[in-house]
């Protein structure tokens, strides 16, 4: 977010290092309301956009070229498919992403739990884990590896898996 005369703009911001200009992500048709993390890879730039603002706490995961063409939407915000997005992370061959459901109370189904989806949406997204407890802080790593801390156990155990585990 920052400041632009008398208004405030936000989105995401990409700086080319090597001429220390920052080109701008494309904002959705509603403009931003929201946005959250943002990962780098050689399929572009990702990152967490709510643009609603009147859905149930339900954001997209979007992605465009470094240069800001190309804005795809890998993860709708609304109706099929759609995840309660709070944080990604991403390879060249995958974007995982924690859904965090609002909730008063701990239940399964209250409790984050990790997707992974193709870096251009197609398939959506899949569980990685079918694991009951709560699955957060993951990190990507080569192909669709992802890393993640899951408390299934009554313990916080660190996780790793090669590929989503699908329907569950």
């Amino acid at each position: 977010m920052w400041a632009d005369g008398s208004d405030y703009q936000l989105g995401v911001g990409v700086l080319d290092t090597t001429t220390g200009t920052t080109r701008m992500m494309p904002a959705g048709a509603e403009g931003a309301q929201g946005i959250g993390q943002t990962a780098f890879t050689d399929d572009g730039v990702f990152w967490i956009e709510d643009g609603a603002g009147t859905d149930p706490f339900k954001a997209a995961v979007v992605r465009a070229d470094a240069d800001g063409t190309n804005r795809t939407t890998v993860v709708p915000e609304s109706g099929e498919g759609s995840l309660h997005a709070n944080q990604l992370t991403a390879s060249d061959d995958a974007v995982n992403v924690t859904s965090l459901p609002p909730a008063t109370s701990w239940a399964n189904e209250t409790l984050p739990k990790l997707f992974q989806v193709a870096p251009d949406g197609e398939g959506g997204a899949q569980r990685v884990s079918c694991n009951r407890g709560d699955q957060v802080y993951a990190s990507a790593d080569e192909g669709r590896r992802v890393v993640w801390l899951d408390g299934t156990t009554g313990y916080t155990n660190v996780v790793k898996r090669d590929r989503p585990a699908g329907a569950c």
